[in-house]
């Protein structure tokens, strides 16, 4: 037996409540839907911001695709590359940071969210408390911060020591030495960092916490950033730690403009001064060889109407023989010599060139070799005997003859060597010559100590003495 439902014999008035109550229905169905994604997205990590190298690694241990939006799952991991900076969202109130050089892994259970930096540094900012059934930690190697609303830096510093800045707000961290099982606590608040330190050659106080207050110009450049890009956050941490903003934007700009300067590379010029090449002055001296032979055949006719046997016998056997040419030669010498190299020959050997030969391999031969064989001759070679001689320094002495003037009294005993030399009766002064003194041991004088108890075996009453000369006696 079935139901029968006509709306188009209902009345007016019921028409009316049915279409209201599907209205109700309808509207209440859009807002759950939007509700629930609402609550969705809100506790949902996911990817919100990507620059340069980025890559997801899922926890099956295979990678996802670098999407906006892209939901973590717990056991997830982010890393960038030397370029790369993430943004991901762990709900609505924490964003997490990761700068360049940096992994991160995520690990979620209901309400207990925790991240492991394991490289690199990331920066996190909490807009609202946590509840109290809810607990956020970022953990490195071996220490943990507890979250509950701030912002701060964890990073690794120069050492590899886990080190954190907080800009707002308190954290509670806890240190764990894994050699020595010593666990630690500290409160960092707003304005200051720690650095944890651990030592393995104690089993107490192996860990240590190094907190120091932090200034504006104290703080790394990568926080620097993440606050000029937040002015909400920016504000809010002015209002903590009493930094002032102004400072901290020109410790911005200051930050961008070092980073956007990049080295220069210059080449090496070392090929140019190659170009110079030393063989091309080496033609040119060449080149004035050949008008000598072009000179020449103009005096062999003349040697024919003189007598070639006597002027050729003694050139070819010796060239300093030119005492019996002039005789014979005097009056074909001046028709030849001006008008065939009055620039070259000249210069050398006006009067030996013309009469014998006028080839150049005779005026090149006398040049060198009678004008530099007698120079080394005049030279004084007994010059260096004198400089060995300044080493007769080489004496040691070996004692002193050391003179002193004492004053001993006359009732003295011991007054049979010495001179007497003073005027007062009461203590006169006498000299006595004290033979081979010791060397001190400064090398430079007589051993005064030897000179005291000399004095003093022989001469016990003696009131002072005075060294008046030490001579030297060598070995």
């Amino acid at each position: 037996m079935g139901i029968n439902f006509d709306f188009r014999k209902m009345t007016l008035g019921m028409k009316i409540i049915y279409s209201v109550v599907a209205i109700g229905i309808v509207a209440a169905i859009v807002i759950a839907i939007v509700l629930s994604r609402k609550g969705y997205l809100a506790n949902t990590m996911r990817l919100l911001r990507v620059e340069g190298t980025v890559n997801i690694e899922s926890g099956n241990g295979g990678t996802k695709p670098v999407l906006d939006n892209i939901r973590f799952q717990s056991g997830d991991a982010l890393n960038t590359g030397a370029d790369g900076l993430a943004s991901v969202g762990l709900d609505d109130s924490k964003v997490v940071t990761l700068q360049n050089d940096s992994r991160v892994e995520f690990s979620k259970s209901g309400k207990h969210l925790e991240l492991k930096l394991t490289k690199g540094a990331l920066f996190f900012n909490v807009t609202e408390k946590l509840n109290d059934d809810e607990t956020f930690e970022i953990k490195t190697s071996t220490m943990t911060a507890g979250i509950r609303g701030t912002s701060g830096y964890v990073y690794y510093d120069d050492e590899g020591r886990d080190s954190l800045v907080i800009t707002d707000g308190v954290v509670i961290v806890t240190a764990i030495n894994p050699e020595t099982g010593e666990t630690k606590y500290a409160e960092v608040r707003g304005g200051q960092s720690i650095t944890v330190y651990l030592y393995s050659d104690r089993t107490q106080d192996s860990v240590e916490f190094s907190i120091t207050d932090v200034k504006e110009n104290d703080l790394p450049g990568f926080p620097l950033q993440m606050l000029a890009e937040n002015d909400e956050l920016m504000n809010r941490v002015c209002a903590f730690t009493g930094w002032d903003k102004a400072t901290l934007t020109v410790l911005v700009n200051t930050a961008i403009s070092d980073g956007a300067n990049t080295p220069a590379s210059t080449g090496t010029p070392t090929p140019t001064p190659n170009a110079n090449s030393t063989a091309t002055p080496t033609p040119k001296p060449g080149s004035t060889a050949t008008p000598t032979p072009s000179s020449t055949p103009s005096p062999t006719p003349e040697p024919e109407e003189t007598e070639e046997t006597k002027e050729t016998d003694p050139d070819a056997t010796s060239t300093p023989t030119p005492t019996p040419a002039p005789t014979a030669t005097n009056s074909p010498v001046p028709t030849a010599t001006p008008t065939t190299a009055p620039a070259a020959t000249p210069t050398t050997a006006p009067a030996a060139t013309p009469t014998t030969e006028p080839v150049a391999t005779p005026t090149d031969k006398p040049v060198p070799t009678p004008t530099e064989r007698p120079k080394p001759s005049t030279n004084p070679e007994p010059s260096p005997n004198p400089e060995p001689e300044p080493t007769p320094v080489e004496r040691e002495i070996v004692s002193y003859d050391v003179t002193v003037e004492v004053s001993i009294p006359k009732t003295d005993p011991g007054l049979t060597d010495p001179i007497p030399t003073g005027e007062s009766e009461e203590d006169p002064k006498y000299t006595y010559t004290i033979e081979d003194v010791p060397v001190n041991e400064s090398g430079d004088g007589p051993d005064r100590g030897y000179i005291d108890n000399y004095l003093f075996t022989y001469y016990p009453n003696h009131s002072g003495y005075t060294i008046l000369s030490s001579e030297p006696n060598y070995a």
